[in-house]
């Protein structure tokens, strides 16, 4: 999955020039250590293949229709959903329809935000029995709510064309290739080195319009190299996603209607539903005030809205249902009961104090609660109109894909996770080949394992060679990326430290970040 990133890139077009530039750069990978002169059949299939998926990549948008089938590793469970002219761009924004079983609903999803648009039975159709429990569904009924804590697939991330012309491409994992020597640039001599492959690529032709690559079978007009169909499977952390989908790639009006129809719903999504968010245990907690009389005897009622999730902005309402027990038994009559509705910020707790009244002489009250509940996530119009602008302009930003050398298998693995990008695709930005690009145009460079055995009292050693090699290419990546950030996403959270303490010490903390992402 591409992750989002920090500021835009934009690149100026001609005025009314919405279209994005299409550049491909194809690298000759090695042919077979076999000893032929000519490339292999796999390396040719390999060249047609990244043909087509670059040209999907490039592409502003792309037109689906076709299934998802979903399964998880826990307790989300599976599914199949259909969609019909889902259009998605490459900064995972989608618009479109989706069905689940008979049940329809409109999906949109701005940057990795989804939402859908759909009556009751079809939430009841996708959430799972634990997620439904004591859940408020009135409110989902026909209007916007969020699906990010639902087992729906994000579909403008896993079928955004660059990020699935990347996953398609990636064939590192399961066949892993031999590799040769390390490339001179870029992280020669680090962990991150680049070699190409020696051995031949697990690809072949079907015919001559269908490329076959793992799992995956991928339809080509032969002239055009436009993918036209994709079939296989895509596997993302716990889950499992078998596609099967019609492709059609978009020009940028049609990417940019999907902008103008989000910016129309900004309104609606300012607080909205978000069922599968729960609040953490315990919801409720009583406390007696003062003392207890045959008059009165008062509780106040804490409750908790500190959510399961902990990188959200938001509010809980319950409709809360408190009465007592007297004497074990129910107060009835006797008692009070009161049905407040509680709006509660996350992290935050609110209290509400419910009253039993006219209680019997000698007797013992216990207070008693019960609730319904639904999460809501809550952003400015400001926020969500950047985030439309920001993903917007890296749609219609120009992106170059190249071919290049393969990293080693560990670092490979975690650079997948981030960029949604095999280490063999990377991005060209001036003279220099980042491993991938963020929703917003930001620009990607991922540390695998192995650079904290070269760190002494926080910073790299100045003997080790890929100390001054790191350093060198901090100033070359801010000069290739030009008015866009530098983001490094770092596996060790030692190395994280000391990559920040270099990006200090040579002036550029302003243009280069770096985190600690496991």
């Amino acid at each position: 999955m591409k992750r989002p990133s920090i500021a835009p890139a934009a690149i100026t077009l001609g005025v009314g020039a919405l279209a994005l530039v299409l550049a491909l750069i194809l690298s000759f990978v090695p042919f077979s250590s076999a000893g032929t002169v000519e490339p292999t059949a796999a390396f040719r299939a390999q060249k047609s293949l990244d043909e087509v998926l670059f040209k999907m990549a490039t592409s502003p948008a792309a037109k689906y229709t076709g299934k998802v089938a979903y399964k998880y590793d826990d307790a989300r469970g599976e599914g199949t959903v259909e969609f019909s002219d889902l259009i998605v761009t490459t900064s995972n924004t989608a618009e479109g329809t989706v069905s689940l079983g008979s049940e329809q609903g409109e999906y949109r999803q701005i940057s990795n935000n989804p939402y859908i648009s759909a009556p009751t039975s079809l939430w009841n159709e996708l959430l799972v029995a634990d997620e439904k429990l004591n859940l408020d569904m009135a409110p989902l009924d026909n209007k916007w709510a969020s699906t990010r804590f639902t087992s729906l697939p994000r579909f403008g991330t896993i079928l955004g064309p660059d990020n699935l012309a990347g996953d398609i491409g990636n064939v590192e994992f399961g066949s892993e290739p031999q590799l040769g020597v390390e490339l001179p640039a870029p992280n020669k001599g680090t962990p991150d080195a680049r070699r190409w492959p020696t051995s031949d690529p697990p690809i072949e032709f079907v015919g001559d319009n269908k490329v076959k690559v793992g799992s995956w079978e991928v339809t080509f007009d032969p002239e055009s190299k436009n993918v036209t169909n994709v079939k296989g499977q895509s596997k993302q952390g716990s889950a499992t996603y078998d596609i099967d989908t019609s492709v059609s790639l978009q020009p940028a009006d049609q990417a940019q209607k999907v902008f103008a129809n989000q910016r129309a719903l900004v309104g609606d999504l300012l607080s909205a539903p978000a069922p599968g968010l729960w609040a953490k245990q315990p919801v409720v907690t009583p406390r007696l005030v003062g003392e207890c009389t045959t008059a009165a005897c008062a509780y106040d009622f804490s409750v908790s809205g500190i959510p399961w999730a902990d990188d959200v902005t938001g509010h809980f309402n319950y409709g809360m249902t408190l009465n007592f027990a007297v004497g074990g038994r129910p107060a009835g009559a006797l008692g009070g009961e009161c049905k407040p509705v509680v709006r509660v910020d996350f992290g935050r707790t609110a209290t509400t104090r419910c009253t039993a009244t006219n209680l019997p002489a000698n007797s013992s009250i216990g207070p008693r609660s019960a609730y319904t509940y639904l999460a809501f996530l809550d952003t400015t119009e400001a926020d969500l109109n950047k985030l439309i602008d920001d993903n917007e302009k890296q749609t219609n930003t120009e992106v170059v894909y190249v071919r290049t050398g393969n990293k080693s298998p560990d670092q490979a693995r975690y650079g997948a996770g981030i960029t949604g990008l095999p280490s063999y695709y990377a991005v060209k930005r001036g003279e220099y080949l980042f491993d991938g690009i963020g929703t917003d145009g930001n620009l990607h460079i991922t540390f695998g394992p192995g650079y904290k055995e070269h760190i002494s009292g926080g910073s790299f050693d100045p003997s080790w060679e890929g100390t001054e090699v790191l350093k060198k290419q901090i100033g070359e990546q801010v000069e290739a990326a030009g008015d866009v950030q530098v983001v490094y996403f770092v596996n060790e959270p030692e190395a994280a430290s000391a990559l920040r303490a270099l990006i200090a010490s040579e002036g550029q903390t302003d243009n280069v970040s770096a985190y600690f992402y496991e």
